[in-house]
């Protein structure tokens, strides 16, 4: 089962909550504040690393944050 990231459109509450899709299309996921079911989706930024070893040809294993060489913290992600 997924988790839905969800804000109520009434009081505004943020929550996650794991259910069935079943459950979010039939909007039976209810607000544990006020029992709405108005509820929102939350989208948040994910951050996907393209290289994980040191052959990056984009930054040379010269990333100035990454003491060991290599690509470290997605940094070769300009390309």
């Amino acid at each position: 089962m997924p988790y839905y990231d969800l804000r109520c459109a009434s009081c505004q509450t943020a929550f996650s909550v794991k259910a069935s899709i079943q459950a979010r299309s039939e909007k039976s996921i209810r607000c544990p504040s006020c029992t709405s079911t108005e509820l929102e989706t939350v989208y948040r930024q994910v951050n996907i690393l393209k290289y994980r070893d040191q052959n990056c040809d984009t930054c040379s294993g010269e990333a100035p944050s990454c003491a060991a060489g290599g690509c470290c913290g997605g940094h070769c992600l300009g390309q």
